[in-house]
């Protein structure tokens, strides 16, 4: 048996050809729900703004379907839709005005850098070798103290773990 492509965003998978990859990513269904997927994280306000743009679609509000689907050109929001919608994007203001209000907002990134500059640079320490080399001598990140056993690979190295280690040349 071959390898399998599974794609995410229609659940469904299938023989990893180029040929099929190449005809699954074209097709309309594969479209339509990468479109859902990334219209779930739009911000509700912008929705909102396009949806009050269109027009509603006559088919959908006589038999509450649409053969269009999302790709319908017109509006499918009923006005209980607009009402929850205009709700969260009034909550979504509000909670942004609290933590405005509270100093909690996010700082930009001249802000982060500056902050960042004037830290001073503790995670790795210069440590002078018998020989003259200088090797680094690293310390646990605070963000990784408080986890108990910790995998070899997130452990700094002992203290003298290089010391006797042959330094090779290269090029």
């Amino acid at each position: 048996m071959g390898k399998r492509y599974y794609c995410d965003y229609c659940d469904k998978s299938f023989a990893d050809t180029a040929n099929s990859r190449k005809n699954h990513l074209k097709g309309v269904h594969h479209q339509r729900m990468r479109k859902l997927h990334y219209d779930s994280f739009r911000d509700p306000s912008v929705i909102l703004a396009e949806e009050r743009g269109k027009k509603p679609c006559k088919m959908f509000q006589s038999t509450g379907y649409c053969d269009f689907g999302n790709s319908c050109r017109f509006s499918h929001m009923l006005e209980q839709n607009f009402k929850d919608l205009e709700a969260q994007v009034h909550k979504g203001k509000e909670t942004g005005k609290q933590k405005k209000a509270a100093g909690d907002n996010d700082p930009t990134l001249e802000q982060w850098l500056e902050e960042r500059a004037k830290k001073p640079k503790t995670e790795v320490k210069k440590k002078v070798r018998d020989s003259g080399i200088e090797l680094p001598q690293y310390t646990l990140a605070p963000c990784l103290m408080n986890i108990p056993n910790l995998p070899p690979s997130l452990r700094p190295p002992p203290k003298d773990a290089y010391k006797y280690l042959t330094l090779e040349e290269w090029g």
